[in-house]
């Protein structure tokens, strides 16, 4: 279970270890409803939730600019969700994204750059 993995600091950058997690199976196996289940037993005096689905119409300004949307401005570069609480950030359908002539799915890219580098340039 997700839930019981440990929290393992990060080797290179020394910091807490944040769970990134894939959920995958065949459509219909409810996998949104676990997610969403799980999600809704963080106390939401600690933990805001933000639910993004993907699309073939999703860009990468869009899920920049709906991530942005639940941040407020700390420092001239630094943002943080509102009230100094932490985030969870679901995706639903991430294969959805458009496929370019290249064979690349650039709202992917940015949503890597996200979970990498713990932020993204402005677009």
């Amino acid at each position: 279970m997700i839930s019981t993995l440990p929290v393992i600091r990060h080797a290179r950058r020394s910091e807490p270890g944040h769970k990134h997690t894939l959920l995958v199976g065949s459509p219909g196996t409810a996998k949104t409803s676990v997610c969403l289940m799980y999600c809704g037993k963080f106390d939401s005096n600690v933990m805001r939730m933000k639910r993004i689905n993907f699309s073939s119409a999703t860009t990468p300004f869009n899920f920049q600019e709906s991530i942005e949307a639940e941040l407020e401005k700390k420092q001239v570069k630094t943002y943080q969700p509102a009230g100094g609480k932490l985030m969870t950030v679901f995706i639903d359908d991430i294969s959805m994204p458009f496929v370019n002539t290249w064979g690349d799915q650039i709202t992917l890219e940015i949503t890597r750059q996200l979970i990498e580098q713990k932020g993204f340039y402005f677009l």
